[in-house]
């Protein structure tokens, strides 16, 4: 809680009840899956939970404490480009592929040989067709 309290400190929020609830079961989360997804209302504190949670963990990493890591974040608002953009195209008349930006950060997060936590983010609204090409 103590890494928590300092998280908040600095990003200059105050650690309320249930946003610290929300942020520990967030991290609960996280340790027993590998994919998750945070919902809830706009300006819910959603962003503000996970940053807070990864500067906690890399601030008890710097104290060597709980065996944690650091933690590296690639975010990305999945509705701000098309999903040629996000996920990758094929262009019809080169016959070339170019890579999205997630397969980009993702590759750049599977090829980081360090300890650290990557976590691979879409922060933005949900929408259907993102997620349905996500699952495909």
């Amino acid at each position: 809680l103590a890494a928590l309290n300092w998280g908040c400190e600095q990003s200059n929020l105050q650690p309320q009840d249930y946003f610290m609830q929300k942020t520990i079961e967030l991290y609960e989360m996280i340790v027993v899956r590998h994919g998750l997804m945070v919902v809830g209302f706009s300006y819910g504190g959603k962003t503000c939970s996970y940053r807070v949670l990864a500067d906690a963990l890399g601030k008890l990493c710097e104290l060597g404490q709980n065996e944690e890591n650091k933690v590296r974040v690639y975010t990305m608002n999945p509705k701000s480009i098309t999903m040629g953009q996000l996920y990758g195209q094929f262009d019809p008349v080169s016959h070339e592929w170019t890579d999205g930006i997630l397969a980009i950060q993702f590759r750049t997060a599977a090829s980081d040989q360090s300890t650290d936590r990557k976590w691979v983010m879409f922060d933005g609204p949900v929408d259907a067709v993102w997620i349905e090409n996500m699952n495909t």
